[in-house]
């Protein structure tokens, strides 16, 4: 900074930065449910795209170039993840959080860690800036994806927000998850906000031109594949005559009461009356929630012949979730499951979920430390399952995708490698305490039936059920707090997508491919 009276404050100094990370990061979280906004999502990066075409050549052998451009994408970051996860703290009290005054620093600690992978993003620009000025900004796309990659990738895994679940509102325009994947697609998107900002902001008029209209063929081709791959699915489907004899049910349970000993048999009494409904509407497979039998199946054993007389007595198949216990080493461990129970009333597969919720189900890192395991602020330690499960029904194969796991792509598509006609996404979204946090969840559904070309069928607890098709259009579906039954029909398609087949290599190509373009242009031009 400068000394005496030419010293400016810290807001001054620091303005483009501020101005470019604060205005991005609220561009983006309103790219998100529950707003409408989600075109914004198409320019939520021009301002930090500006602050390098404009602010930034300006500190040119300033020894904080590096800090300046680091700074700009973690404001972003914590600006974005703050606005987007703030109804964490909103959690309810029946969410079994012990230490509910933890919530609020929790939060702040999530999102400036959340931030770093922004901050990471831009800082890739501005070391690069130094070596090739704006041209840095070619290979933003890359840079980008990558770091959406990273965090959602590890024992910290973090998937929530990528900026390819934006425009998800949109099926005609988010048809190229079936190819490229959620990083490959968040490429295009990121694209697309360099190209914007190039027309606003570049000063020659030829590149404008130029930029304009290779945003014109980026839009205009995405949209004439999305409106294309979705006729070829309409085609499909309407070849396939398949009744409807699936029940989603949403038995809408108040988690006050769920946990508690004395409304076990009301519980099971209302899961028995629920799946006869649905037996007598036709159903076949009856769907039910994440956890909808509140007991550990394994032990206890009057639970245990009663769930198994429920499918016998309604001549049903049901798959519901539940709790499972074993005894390891010496201590009980318990796990996060789900299981097919078939007509004759026999338990004939089982899953344990994998991918556990971060410090709700599992303490990150307790693996390879086993004393964090004893810290205890109510969260739930649940032992990790082995190997995903791919479960046999009367309407077909499908794999299991117990809450969280269903905000990863991964488990999705290995599910459909393995031989799932569609899958299935079980959840207990009751404790979000609010509309966001449950409408940000059901979407990541809809991506990964996008990517996997296949239905997806969502049960959730308290809200959204719902049937989404191959295209990623919800067909029916069930509002938040009311209980009710979905008949749906799930017709099983023989195509697999690109993605589904070749995973992250698509992106990884992309992204090669786009970082050679953007080192020959830098090359070329020197």
């Amino acid at each position: 900074g400068l000394n005496g009276s030419d010293r400016r404050s810290f807001f001054m100094r620091w303005r483009e930065e501020l101005f470019a990370g604060i205005l991005g990061g609220f561009l983006l979280a309103l790219s998100f449910p529950p707003y409408p906004t989600r075109l914004l999502s198409l320019v939520a990066l021009v301002p930090v795209f500006r602050y390098f075409l404009i602010a930034f050549p300006q500190y040119k052998g300033e020894k904080g170039r590096f800090k300046r451009g680091f700074l700009t994408g973690w404001i972003f970051g914590i600006t974005f993840f703050l606005v987007l996860l703030f109804w964490i703290t909103d959690l309810i009290p029946a969410s079994s959080i012990s230490l509910r005054w933890v919530l609020t620093p929790a939060l702040l600690l999530l999102v400036m860690y959340l931030g770093l992978y922004t901050g990471l993003f831009t800082l890739a620009i501005a070391a690069l800036h130094g070596k090739a000025g704006r041209r840095a900004l070619l290979a933003a796309p890359a840079f980008w994806a990558v770091a959406e990659y990273l965090r959602s990738s590890g024992e910290l895994a973090f998937s929530w927000g990528n900026i390819s679940g934006a425009l998800l509102k949109y099926p005609i325009a988010s048809q190229g998850l079936f190819a490229a994947g959620p990083f490959g697609f968040a490429m295009l998107i990121v694209a697309a906000n360099l190209l914007i900002a190039s027309v606003l902001f570049v000063r020659e008029r030829g590149r404008r031109i130029q930029a304009a209209l290779l945003l014109v063929l980026l839009i205009a081709g995405t949209l004439a594949g999305g409106y294309l791959r979705i006729r070829r699915i309409d085609a499909e489907v309407a070849a396939i005559d398949r009744s409807a004899d699936v029940a989603i049910v949403q038995p809408n349970l108040d988690l006050a009461i769920k946990w508690k000993p004395v409304y076990r048999d009301s519980i099971f009494s209302e899961i028995e009356e629920l799946t006869g409904k649905a037996a007598a509407l036709g159903a076949k497979l009856v769907i039910f929630p994440e956890t909808a039998a509140p007991v550990s199946m394994s032990h206890t054993r009057k639970y245990r012949e009663w769930m198994k007389e429920i499918p016998k007595k309604a001549g049903v198949d049901v798959y519901i979730g539940y709790v499972r216990h074993i005894q390891e080493d010496g201590r009980w461990r318990s796990f996060n499951s789900s299981g097919m129970f078939d007509h004759n009333g026999d338990l004939t597969q089982q899953y344990d979920k994998i991918n556990l919720l971060q410090f709700g189900e599992r303490v990150p890192f307790s693996g390879w430390f086993p004393f964090l395991e004893r810290m205890d602020f109510g969260q739930a330690n649940f032992k990790r399952g082995e190997e995903q499960t791919i479960f046999e029904s009367p309407a077909g194969r499908f794999g299991s995708l117990i809450c969280f796991e269903s905000t990863f792509s991964g488990y999705s598509r290995d599910h459909v490698r393995l031989g799932a006609d569609f899958l299935v996404n079980i959840t207990n979204d009751g404790w979000f305490g609010g509309a966001r946090g449950p409408l940000q969840h059901s979407e990541s559904a809809v991506q990964r039936a996008i990517e996997n070309g296949v239905p997806m069928l969502r049960a959730a607890n308290t809200g959204i059920s719902m049937l989404i098709d191959p295209a990623g259009r919800v067909v029916e579906s069930i509002g938040l707090d009311r209980e009710g039954i979905l008949l749906v029909s799930v017709p099983e398609l023989s195509s697999r997508t690109p993605y589904t087949m070749y995973g992250q290599w698509i992106f990884l190509g992309m992204a090669v491919v786009n970082l050679v373009f953007a080192a020959v242009w830098i090359f070329r031009k020197k």
